[in-house]
C-alpha cells in the first residue's frame, strides 16, 4: 500500500486542495484586518506543484521507482506547509515593512471599527454617532501589495526558481547516488573529497562571512553536508572492520585518527563562525554514523571524548590568548585569579556566550560587567537605554514573543492569518515552528513533529536495507541530518536547547537550505530505489525495449 503510486499522487493532489484553501484562509484574514494581501504569490505557490507533480511523474514512469515513496511524499508536505506560512507572514504588512508601528496601528484600528460595528447595538450607537443603524466606512490597503506583486515580479522572484532548483536538485542526486559507478568513484577518493572541500569552505566561511552569514543573507556552506557525508561514509565503508579491531577497547590510531580529522575539518569554521547549532548538527551525524558503522558503543564514547578533547584543547588556547590581549590592551583591573577563572569562557565567542545565557536566564538581564557583554551595556548606557531594556531589545525579545504565541495558539490555534507571528523576527526562518504553532496549535505542531518522525523513520529503514556499508551510511548520514537539524530548530523555539539560528528543513524559507535538503532527499530516494532492485527492474526494461 505504501508504494502504490496512485495513493501517493493521491495525497499530494489532496495538499495541492488543502494548500488552496489555506490561501484563501490567509487572504479572508487579512481582508478583516484591513489589508489585502496579493494573490499574485499565493498563485505562484500553487503553481509550484505542477514541477512537484512531474517530478513524481518522472520518478514513477521514467525511472521505474521501485524505493518507499513516502519519501518524497512527506518532503511535499513539509514543504507546501512552509510556502503557506512564509506567504502568511511576507503578505503582512507589520512585517514585511518597516513601519510596523504604523502597520499595527492600521490593523489594530480595522480590528476596533469592525467590532463597533458588529457588536454595537442600536442604543449605543445613537450615543456616539446620532445614528443607531451607523456602519463605519472599513477600506483595505490594497495598492501597495498589487502594484509590487506583478506576474513578472513573481516569474522572476527568487521563491520562484529556487525550490524549482531544489527539484532539480533532487532529480540530479537520484540520478547519481542511483549508479554504481559514481558510488564506487566517491567512496574511493572520499578522503581527497573530504580534504578538497574543507579549503574553500573556511575560506568563505572565515574570511568573507559575518554572523554566520555570507553577503549578510545568505548561507552557501550548506552544500558542505553533502562532501562531508561522502567523505566520512566513504572512509568509514572502506575501514570499518579495521576499526573494530581494538586493543584495550582503542582501535589502531592508524585509521581512528583520519575520521577524528574529517569530524573536525567542517568545527572549526563553524566555531570561528560561532555557528553552535551547525557543530551540533554535524557531531551528532558523524557519531551516529560511526556508530552504524562500528556497532560498539565504547568505541564511539571514545571517538566522542577524542573530538571533545581536542576541542575544549583549542578553547583553552582560545581563552589564553583573549586574556593575555585584553589584559594587555584593555588595561583590565582584575586580579590574576579573576583572569585565570576566565580563561575557558573567553575561549568561546562571543555569540556562543550570548545564546547560553540567553536559553538559562531567559529574560533576566546579563550583569553589565560581563566582559562578552560589557561593550553592548556600555553603549547603551550612551544612548540612555538601562541594562534590561538593551538585553530584551537585542536577545530576549525574539524567543520571549516566540513563546506568547505558542501558548496563545492553545490546542488548534488562532486560526491562519488570525495570530500575530508577524511580531517574532526571522519568524519566516528560525522561528518559523513558532509562526506554525500559534496559528495551526499544538495539533499543527505535532502533525509537522510527526512528518518529520516518519521521514526519520523511513530513512531509517533504508539504511537497515542497504546492501552494502557505504549506501547504508548515506542513508543514515542523510536521515540524521534531516532529523538533528529539525531537533536543533524546535528546541531551540521551545527552549529545550539554545536558540542557534538553525533552519527547519523543507519549511523554513532559505535558498541554499532548501536546495541541500531537496538534494540529500533525491540521494535518499536513490538508496531506497537501489535497496528494492530498481536498478536490476530498469535494466529488465531497457533490455525488453531493445
Amino acid at each position: 500500500m505504501r508504494n502504490r503510486p496512485s495513493s501517493h499522487l493521491l495525497l499530494i493532489v489532496a495538499t495541492a486542495a488543502l494548500n488552496v484553501v489555506a490561501y484563501l484562509a490567509v487572504y479572508r484574514a487579512g481582508v478583516v484586518r484591513g489589508f489585502s494581501p496579493s494573490l499574485v504569490p499565493a498563485a505562484r505557490d500553487l503553481l509550484l506543484f505542477i514541477p512537484i507533480i512531474a517530478v513524481f511523474v518522472w520518478l514513477v514512469k521514467r525511472r521505474r521507482y521501485a524505493g518507499d515513496l513516502a519519501i518524497y511524499t512527506i518532503a511535499v508536505l513539509l514543504f507546501s506547509l512552509g510556502q503557506i506560512v512564509q506567504y502568511r507572514l511576507f503578505t503582512d504588512p507589520e512585517y514585511s515593512s518597516r513601519g510596523k508601528s504604523a502597520a499595527r496601528i492600521a490593523k489594530t484600528n480595522t480590528l476596533r471599527q469592525r467590532y463597533i460595528n458588529e457588536y454595537y447595538d442600536a442604543d449605543k450607537k445613537r450615543a456616539l454617532f446620532g445614528d443607531p443603524n451607523y456602519e463605519i466606512p472599513i477600506g483595505r490597503d490594497r495598492d501597495a501589495e498589487d502594484e509590487y506583486w506583478t506576474l513578472s515580479r513573481a516569474a522572476l522572484s527568487a521563491s520562484t526558481w529556487i525550490p524549482v532548483f531544489a527539484l532539480l536538485g533532487f532529480a540530479i542526486a537520484f540520478g547519481f547516488a542511483g549508479r554504481d559507478d559514481v558510488l564506487l568513484w566517491l567512496q574511493r577518493h572520499s578522503f581527497l573529497i573530504g580534504v578538497g572541500t574543507a579549503a574553500p569552505f573556511a575560506l568563505i566561511a572565515i574570511l568573507y562571512s559575518s554572523g554566520g552569514k555570507f553577503l549578510g543573507r545568505t548561507t552557501p556552506w550548506e552544500p558542505v553536508k553533502i562532501s562531508f557525508l561522502i567523505s566520512y561514509a566513504g572512509m568509514l565503508a572502506d575501514s570499518y572492520r579495521n576499526l573494530s579491531l581494538t586493543r584495550w577497547g582503542m582501535p589502531s590510531p592508524r585509521f581512528l585518527l583520519p575520521f577524528i580529522f574529517i569530524a573536525i575539518l567542517p568545527l572549526v569554521p563553524f566555531f570561528a563562525l560561532s555557528d553552535f547549532g551547525q557543530m551540533l548538527v554535524f557531531c551528532g551525524t558523524f557519531l551516529t554514523l560511526y556508530l552504524v558503522a562500528i556497532k560498539r558503543t565504547a568505541q564511539v564514547l571514545v571517538a566522542g571524548t577524542a573530538v571533545g578533547v581536542l576541542l575544549a584543547a583549542s578553547i583553552l588556547g582560545l581563552g589564553v590568548f583573549h586574556t593575555i590581549r585584553a589584559a594587555a590592551t584593555d588595561g583590565e583591573s582584575t586580579g590574576f585569579i579573576e583572569r585565570v577563572s576566565e580563561i575557558p569562557s573567553r575561549g568561546l565567542p562571543r555569540r556562543i556566550h550570548q545564546r547560553f545565557y540567553l536559553w538559562l536566564n531567559a529574560g533576566r538581564p546579563p550583569d553589565p560587567e560581563a566582559w562578552w557583554w560589557r561593550g553592548d551595556a556600555e553603549a547603551a548606557e550612551g544612548r540612555g537605554i538601562s541594562n534590561e531594556e538593551a538585553w530584551y531589545n537585542s536577545y530576549a525579545f525574539q524567543p520571549s514573543q516566540a513563546l506568547f504565541g505558542i501558548a496563545d495558539g492553545g490546542v488548534f490555534g488562532t486560526g491562519l492569518g488570525r495570530g500575530f507571528p508577524e511580531i517574532v523576527p526571522i519568524a519566516d526562518s528560525d522561528f518559523i515552528y513558532a509562526a506554525v504553532a500559534e496559528e495551526l496549535g499544538l495539533a499543527g505542531g505535532a502533525i509537522l513533529l510527526a512528518a518529520f518522525l516518519l521521514l526519520s523513520s523511513v530513512g531509517y529503514r533504508t539504511a537497515i536495507e542497504a546492501k552494502d556499508m557505504f549506501t547504508k551510511l548515506l542513508a543514515a548520514g542523510v536521515t540524521t541530518f534531516l532529523l538533528f537539524q529539525a531537533i536543533v530548530n524546535v528546541g531551540g523555539v521551545i527552549r529545550l536547547l539554545p536558540m542557534t539560528g538553525i533552519t527547519l528543513p523543507f519549511v523554513s524559507h532559505g535558498g541554499w537550505s532548501l536546495m541541500t535538503s531537496f538534494f540529500l532527499l533525491g540521494m535518499l530516494a536513490a538508496i531506497s530505489h537501489r535497496n528494492r532492485g530498481g536498478n536490476e527492474r530498469v535494466r529488465e526494461n531497457t533490455e525488453q525495449t531493445k
